[in-house]
């Protein structure tokens, strides 16, 4: 019965280790964005896993926009891959990521911005433990190996980022990045001023 209770425990206990780890992943990706240390920045984000999501959401809506004549829609986003190209190549870079969950802003983009408040640092103090909770609460486990977690929790969907790690050789990595529509829109008309 006492190796059963020890067992159990160890269990639970590594269970909820595991269900913290990401959100300790993420704190500690936004020390490195609050002290601007690139290495752990690229050390905790798979940038061409984070591009692939930014194109998605990118070209899906700057398809909604453009007249495609008949064109067959594979070959409508093989084109929009290759003219967002350029606006993807500024939003992929450890420096514009940094700016982007230092305050939810890009700073090459005047007024692509979400809000005033910071997306990154997350404090997890007992000033913000509600907040805390609420992240943790609204957050999507798709399996083991990846989890969405919305930021900030306490916004409408409509204005927060989703935020997709997965878990790789033992370290979760930043491969995802659901933009606000504010932002996302405003990433479609710099696309198609590049187009014009």
């Amino acid at each position: 019965m006492r190796w059963t209770l020890r067992i159990s425990f160890l269990l639970l206990l590594a269970w909820a280790i595991f269900m913290v780890s990401p959100f300790v992943a993420l704190y500690d990706l936004s020390r490195a964005v609050e002290a601007k240390d690139m290495d752990r920045i690229v050390e905790r984000v798979n940038f061409s896993a984070l591009r692939a999501s930014l194109a998605r959401q990118i070209l899906g809506q700057f398809l909604k926009t453009q007249d495609l004549g008949g064109l067959d829609p594979q070959t409508a986003a093989q084109a929009g891959t290759a003219t967002l190209n350029p606006v993807l190549e500024e939003l992929i870079t450890p420096q514009a990521l940094m700016d982007l969950l230092d305050d939810g802003r890009l700073q090459q983009y005047e007024g692509a911005a979400i809000g005033n408040g910071l997306l990154i640092p997350l404090r997890f103090d007992a000033a913000s433990l509600e907040q805390a909770w609420r992240t943790f609460i609204l957050s999507e486990t798709q399996g083991f190996r990846a989890i969405t977690i919305p930021l900030p929790a306490d916004r409408p969907k409509g204005q927060q980022f989703r935020m997709t790690l997965r878990l790789s050789n033992a370290t979760w990595r930043l491969t995802g990045l659901e933009l606000p529509e504010n932002l996302r829109k405003e990433l479609t008309k710099r696309a198609a001023a590049v187009t014009k």
